[in-house]
């Protein structure tokens, strides 16, 4: 049993399990930033409501909007996926670490920000953010 699992833990298809991850991370963000985006683009000057709550963004509240918009459902995934193109070298790891930096980054502001500060909310009620925020950290530092 031991050599079996051996096997699959030393096997040449490791990396499938390092793309499934960056796969799925970057269709979670997608879907975590995709509607957001819609919402700014239907209506491109009034911003996100959430966002008028967070005294984080309080000073830019359109601005951040965007930023956060654009980030979750376009720059994280695309960083993520091209940091899995070894064939670029070392530039993959700078893509990997900025999606990694910019997910990490946001998801402390949208966890300590909106859902422990503005809903009150204990960190079973964020499981998922938590989620996405340790997912990031392995891209931050792979």
């Amino acid at each position: 049993m031991s050599n079996f699992l051996n096997g699959i833990s030393n096997s040449r298809l490791s990396v499938l399990s390092e793309m499934t991850l960056r796969l799925v991370f970057a269709v979670l963000m997608f879907s975590h930033g995709e509607g957001k985006l819609l919402s700014l683009i239907e209506e491109p000057n009034q911003p996100l409501g959430f966002i008028l709550k967070m005294s984080f963004f309080s000073d830019f509240p359109l601005v951040s909007s965007w930023v956060v918009a654009i980030s979750e459902a376009i720059l994280i995934p695309i960083f993520i996926i091209i940091g899995s193109f070894n064939f670029i070298g070392e530039a993959s790891k700078g893509f990997s670490t900025l999606g990694g930096l910019l997910s990490t980054v946001l998801m402390l502001i949208i966890i300590f920000g909106f859902h422990v500060d503005v809903l009150e909310q204990s960190w079973t009620e964020f499981k998922y953010q938590l989620s996405l925020f340790a997912i990031s950290i392995y891209f931050l530092f792979k």
